[in-house]
C-alpha cells in the first residue's frame, strides 16, 4: 500500500513537472528544463547523470524502487534523455532519442489519463525524429 501511494504522488507530480518542462522546451530554454528534471529527479532518489552515463543492466537497476521496476523513475529518465537530445547535435541527439524511445515504450500502463496522453505524445515525436533523426520535420516542438 506504501509504495502505490508513492507512486500515485509521485506521477501526479510527474504529470505537472512534464508540462512545465514542455513550456521551457519550446522557449528553448533546456538548462532550466533539465533543472526542473533534476529537482523532481532528486525528489524520486534518480540521479539523472547516471541515466546518461548508464546503460542496460546498470540502468535498468538505477530505474528500480524495492526491486521493481519504478514509473516515476522511467519518466523522468526519459523525459531527461529527450531534453539532453534536444540539446545534443547530430549523431548524439538521435542516439539519445532512441534511448529516450525505448524508456517511453518500457514504461507499463498508466492510470492517469492526462499522463498516458503526454506518454502516446512523446513516443509518437521521438519515433518521427529516430526515424528522420535530421530531417525538417524531424525538428518540430515536442508536445
Amino acid at each position: 500500500m506504501e509504495r502505490r501511494d508513492y507512486l500515485l504522488r509521485m506521477l501526479e507530480d510527474l504529470g505537472r513537472v512534464m508540462v512545465r518542462v514542455r513550456e521551457l522546451v519550446v522557449g528553448q530554454s533546456h538548462a532550466a528544463a533539465t533543472q526542473e528534471l533534476e529537482r523532481a529527479a532528486a525528489r524520486a532518489g534518480l540521479a539523472l547523470p547516471l541515466v546518461q552515463a548508464l546503460g542496460g543492466d546498470g540502468l535498468a537497476a538505477v530505474l528500480t524502487t524495492a526491486g521493481r521496476p519504478d514509473p516515476v523513475k522511467y519518466l523522468l529518465a526519459a523525459e531527461y534523455l529527450t531534453v539532453e537530445g534536444l540539446r545534443a547535435a547530430p549523431p548524439d541527439d538521435a542516439a539519445l532519442f532512441g534511448r529516450a524511445l525505448a524508456l517511453y515504450r518500457g514504461i507499463g500502463p498508466l492510470r492517469d489519463t492526462s499522463l498516458q496522453t503526454a506518454v502516446a505524445d512523446r513516443i509518437t515525436d521521438l519515433e518521427r525524429r529516430v526515424a528522420a533523426p535530421h530531417s525538417p520535420l524531424s525538428g518540430g516542438t515536442l508536445r
